[in-house]
């Protein structure tokens, strides 16, 4: 009986991923780089730099991501089915273009928050991911949270206070969240596939967070798959909210944006540009109260520092490569626009 049912159970289960175009457990993290996690957490993963010493996370942090990671892998298949949910009910998402979407992109501490939500005060024309879409980018969960917000505002109004609770203070002091502004977007890929420089404020090991943020480097595989995720977490923000406006994008990951520029080559990207001594230390600052919250401990700070020149070594290089050198797999120049901070 019990064989029967769960024939029944996986043939649907596989059917509904066929007839409506959803990938297979799009939400777990390409195989890169979850093997690289789970060698950062085991303690085994080499410092790529001869100038880095290899790094053990300390036990605190070790036994918090062996948890995280067992829940995570543990829950996949209910993940894989809410995931399935909206392909079902909502797949008219998936027909939201974001060939016109335009995409600012800068620096940590270098005045990208500023810009982007400036931008998006002109809400005729722009719309932009809010933090509980990008964390949980489910159309369904974003529908009871209108009926919620619809039926009693307070309802919201507690959640977001909960939320920030959980961000903590200090975190929220230096970059103010709230549950209907715009906000950056580096969390789709940061907390579903471990991808993007943003793993800085959340997973503390040096080496995994180079990897994590050279998504250019990753196999073509690893790239598609992110993409996916990426772009049909952006689809849904359109065919919620969208109502013909553009979708206005910020995040970190200038590593992202050959993979973007290949896939959408009528988007547009923004570029701005801080002296490091403005903003390093400032940046240092900030990933280290996060790592202390989401990872539950801070680097050390001889570990810190060697880390942020690292990571601003290869983010210039990154920069530079794509805005002015113009190696950006295909898309045309005039789409890129590169400012400096003052």
């Amino acid at each position: 009986m019990w064989t029967a049912l769960c024939i029944v159970a996986f043939t649907v289960w596989y059917g509904l991923h066929i007839a409506y175009n959803s990938p297979f457990f799009l939400a777990a993290p390409p195989t890169c780089l979850l093997w690289k996690r789970l060698q950062a957490i085991a303690g085994t993963l080499k410092s790529s730099s001869p100038e880095v010493p290899d790094y053990k996370m300390p036990k605190e942090s070790v036994k918090f991501w062996i948890f995280k990671t067992i829940l995570f892998y543990g829950t996949m298949l209910i993940i894989d089915i809410l995931f399935l949910i909206d392909d079902v009910f909502y797949g008219d998402y998936q027909k939201c273009s974001l060939d016109d979407a335009v995409f600012i992109v800068g620096g940590f501490r270098t005045g990208t928050t500023n810009l982007h939500r400036a931008i998006h005060l002109d809400e005729e024309r722009f719309v932009s991911p809010r933090f509980h879409e990008i964390i949980m980018p489910y159309l369904w969960m974003g529908k009871i949270f209108d009926w919620l917000e619809k039926r009693d505002p307070k309802t919201i109004k507690n959640i977001e206070a909960k939320l920030q609770d959980a961000i903590g203070k200090d975190t929220m002091a230096r970059h103010p969240m709230s549950w209907h502004g715009a906000e950056e977007d580096d969390g789709i890929l940061a907390t579903w596939h471990f991808a993007g420089w943003y793993l800085s404020a959340i997973f503390a090991h040096p080496e995994a967070i180079i990897h994590s943020g050279l998504q250019d480097q990753l196999p073509e595989s690893a790239q598609k798959k992110m993409f996916e995720l990426y772009k049909r977490s952006l689809q849904k923000v359109l065919y919620r909210r969208g109502n013909g406006r553009t979708l206005l994008s910020k995040h970190h990951m200038v590593n992202f944006l050959p993979i973007l520029s290949r896939e959408l080559p009528n988007a547009k990207f923004v570029d701005i540009v801080r002296h490091p001594k403005d903003s390093f230390r400032s940046w240092v600052a900030l990933s280290q109260s996060a790592l202390a919250l989401f990872s539950r401990a801070p680097l050390p700070q001889e570990v810190a520092v060697p880390l942020g020149l690292r990571l601003y070594d290869h983010f210039t290089k990154a920069e530079t490569d794509f805005f002015i050198e113009g190696k950006g797999y295909g898309s045309a120049k005039d789409n890129r626009i590169l400012i400096t901070f003052n």
